[in-house]
């Protein structure tokens, strides 16, 4: 019988209307609710407290229900099991028992109905170890306890080496193909089935199924080592190799820098050098102020250096990679990784990132060349002629001393005298996604008061979305608040994907449900947490408000533009739903939303002043938006850089040189092959920590802009809140998740069937979008 978190199901009139109820009770929600959720914390901790008495919650049950105990407390995500880190170790037991369970009645059950339900069940199967290893992926990365995180790293270490095992099971293999190529049964399966059964399918063989036992042995091994290398690599991105460097007082004297900032140095023992940090204000200040370039490199280097262990971390995971490669039968890690992907081989993403590389590098030398005449002219040097020339001038240390430079001799204003952020609150921005999301998905945000241990800080906020047709569609958990020991790094997790819940299913507890009006289902809703590390502004005389800058505003939208993809993404089986398409395509709503974030249109609907409420003047956007397009063209060079360092990483030559791997040098020859920005000194490569997390496909940022580029183009950039175009993208993209092919998607999208072959012709004209 499934508990209170879970009050009614498909067959369960009570529960339905108590839905019904709270459906519309969300579609009334007060104006200013969820702006000031985010801007006012006395606001937020009133609302927590009133917002639901005890009465209304057990009536609420769905939201903030008993738990097994008749408690009205739960455990993380509303899961009882995890309100310690014990409880996560027992869940992932009980997990790990279930799919036990699971696999043991899948190989037992021979009949035709049990044929039929296989895919199903392995697809639950797949389900019950996921919502462990992504919950574990979640904790590792932001919870605040320490023993959380320890228990995470164990529980996901085991669950992982299970699923590993899983994949390199014959009998289960055996039985999927029997079910996928036995016709009198496979023509009775729908579509997601038969979808899922291949993708199921293609794991298997991509882990050595069809191979010895030896070699799945292999497999095992390299996974769960490629795994924990690839962990430890990720824990140590952000740390530089020293905190300080020291530079003698004499010559940081005379360089320009401020009088003030020096001040604010400390010196060594001998008091003959500063000690200046690596990291943060004081290092910045420098780069921007000083004029002897050998203080910017030494500067400029520490601060994008790691130490020798972590180099060593990453040659360790390209070599295993390669090795993992060589088991498979494959020429290299890229290989191997992008077979069923939309670029589907190296070839192909070479080609694209290279014909990106020659129509992009003119352009960006032509954003250089003020900064190469600067100095230039500083240096008393004549002005750089050629491409070439320009490119050999400017190094990366000299960009932010040179447009310091340029900004003064114009007497500009720095734009952060202009208080753009003081327009975009969190809060109001917030807001403005949610009207913007209902102007053309039809769904809203609506701020709900999370249980006692439903988040694992008080600065989370829970948020419902509401669809204006369907009602509860999905959980986002914001946890987007400065806070110690937090990591730096935006990001999406998914915690819990959409699936249906079918018949037989009884032990509920540990997840949250909604129904669907459209198909009469009940199904697993999508559990987001979207994480940021906003600071408070100076302004905020309770050091509580916080004020975006632009580029953040554009941060936020990224990560929504993840967050509705899952939420619209419901599809019966997990394996496709919402994020779970393929690597190369996943990228492309979220960085769709970048445009809607530097559209003039959408941020004056949105930006009010967090005081007067009056509008952001559009004079001040216009030169905003004007700023932050300075060396657009650098930096989608930079990004391409980026992208064919990951392909160099994990090519042939990595293979055929496995044990000789210098990560540095490869660095350093591709950075001076590009010419563009030249680091030649720094080992930043130590620092990329996309190199685990898209190992090969890294290439899908620029990829997925270029297909966003012209989805903007023909959908929205006549009018950015149509309801008909954001209609057409949820029906041709969204709505669909990993259950049909992207370049179908694309075509459907743009109206040019011609693009759903994915060829070489259709890789060239996504390269050719104007705008990325």
């Amino acid at each position: 019988m499934l508990k209170t978190l879970v009050p009614w199901n498909k067959a369960s009139s009570r529960g339905l209307s108590t839905f019904k109820r709270f459906a519309t009770a969300a579609s009334k929600v007060r104006e200013g609710q969820l702006r000031l959720s985010f801007d006012d914390q006395e606001y937020w901790r009133k609302f927590n407290s009133e917002s639901f008495s005890l009465e209304e919650s057990k009536e609420k049950g769905i939201f903030r229900g008993q738990n097994a105990d008749g408690n009205f407390q739960t455990g993380l995500f509303q899961n009882p099991y995890l309100t310690s880190p014990v409880g996560l170790r027992k869940f992932s037991v009980k997990s790990l028992a279930l799919a036990g369970d699971l696999v043991d009645e899948m190989r037992s059950n021979k009949t035709t109905q049990g044929y039929l339900q296989y895919i199903k069940k392995l697809d639950r199967l797949s389900d019950t170890l996921c919502r462990v290893i992504d919950l574990c992926e979640f904790i590792r990365a932001s919870h605040p306890d320490s023993q959380f995180v320890k228990a995470a790293q164990q529980c996901h270490e085991e669950m992982y080496e299970f699923m590993n095992y899983l994949n390199t099971d014959k009998s289960l293999c055996e039985i999927l193909k029997h079910v996928l190529g036995t016709e009198a049964i496979r023509n009775q399966l729908p579509a997601e089935d038969i979808k899922v059964g291949h993708i199921l399918l293609e794991d298997f063989e991509k882990s050595g199924i069809d191979m010895s036992s030896e070699v799945g042995e292999q497999f095992i091994s390299l996974s769960q080592e490629i795994s924990l290398v690839g962990q430890d690599f990720i824990n140590n991105t952000e740390y530089v190799r020293s905190n300080f460097i020291k530079i003698p007082c004499q010559k940081l004297e005379q360089s320009g820098v401020s009088g003030l900032l020096l001040q604010q140095l400390s010196k060594d023992l001998k008091g003959q050098n500063y000690k200046v940090p690596t990291y943060g204000f004081a290092a910045y200040s420098i780069l921007r102020g000083c004029s002897d370039e050998s203080i910017r490199m030494k500067i400029w280097t520490a601060m994008h250096s790691c130490s020798e262990k972590q180099i060593g971390r990453l040659t360790k995971l390209v070599q295993l990679r390669a090795m993992l490669a060589k088991i498979m039968g494959k020429n290299s890690f890229a290989q191997y990784q992008l077979e069923g992907k939309m670029a589907k081989n190296p070839k192909y993403v070479l080609g694209f990132i290279q014909s990106l590389v020659a129509n992009t590098r003119p352009k960006a030398a032509e954003e250089l060349t003020t900064i190469a005449n600067l100095k230039a002219k500083h240096l008393s040097l004549p002005n750089p002629q050629t491409t070439s020339e320009i490119l050999n001038t400017v190094r990366p240390w000299d960009r932010d001393f040179y447009n310091t430079l340029n900004s003064v001799r114009q007497q500009r204003k720095p734009l952060s005298d202009e208080k753009i952020s003081s327009y975009f609150s969190l809060g109001t921005v917030m807001e403005g996604l949610s009207h913007l999301f209902h102007s053309i998905y039809g769904i809203k945000f609506v701020p709900v008061a999370a249980k006692t241990g439903e988040t694992w800080s008080s600065d989370v906020r829970r948020i419902n979305v509401v669809s204006d047709s369907e009602g509860l569609i999905g959980v986002v958990y914001c946890d987007l608040f400065e806070r110690e020991g937090k990591t730096s790094s935006p990001a999406h997790f998914t915690v819990c994907c959409s699936r249906q819940i079918y018949e037989g299913e009884t032990d509920l507890s540990n997840i949250q449900t909604g129904f669907s009006k459209e198909s009469g289902t009940v199904f697993q809703l999508p559990v987001i947490s979207l994480v940021c590390n906003f600071r408070p502004s100076t302004a905020s005389k309770d050091g509580n408000l916080y004020l975006l800058q632009l580029s953040d505003v554009e941060t936020l939208f990224h990560e929504m533009g993840h967050a509705m993809h899952s939420m619209l993404g419901r599809t019966p089986l997990q394996n496709i739903s919402g994020t779970r398409c393929a690597t190369d395509f996943v990228e492309l709503p979220s960085i769709l939303m970048e445009h809607f974030a530097r559209d003039i249109r959408v941020l004056s609907r949105i930006g009010s002043h967090y005081e007067t409420r009056d509008k952001v003047p559009e004079d001040l956007l216009t030169l905003c938006l004007s700023e932050s397009s300075y060396l657009q063209n650098t930096e989608t060079f930079s990004q391409a850089k980026m992208a064919l360092l990951d392909q160099e990483l994990h090519s042939q030559k990595i293979l055929q040189n496995v044990l000789e791997v210098d990560v540095v040098a490869l660095y350093h020859r591709l950075e001076k092959d590009l010419q563009v920005l030249v680091d030649d000194k720094s080992n930043w490569c130590g620092r990329f920590g996309h190199l685990f997390g898209y190992g090969s496909s890294y290439y899908s940022y620029l990829f997925d802009r270029a297909i966003a580029s012209k989805v903007w183009e023909h959908m929205f950039a006549a009018d950015p809140y149509s309801r008909a175009s954001g209609e057409k993208f949820k029906d041709s993209v969204l709505k669909w998740g990993g259950l049909r092919d992207p370049w179908e998607c694309i075509a459907d999208a743009l109206q040019l069937q011609e693009l759903s072959k994915g060829d070489e012709n259709a890789m060239r004209f996504i390269g050719e979008a104007k705008d990325l």
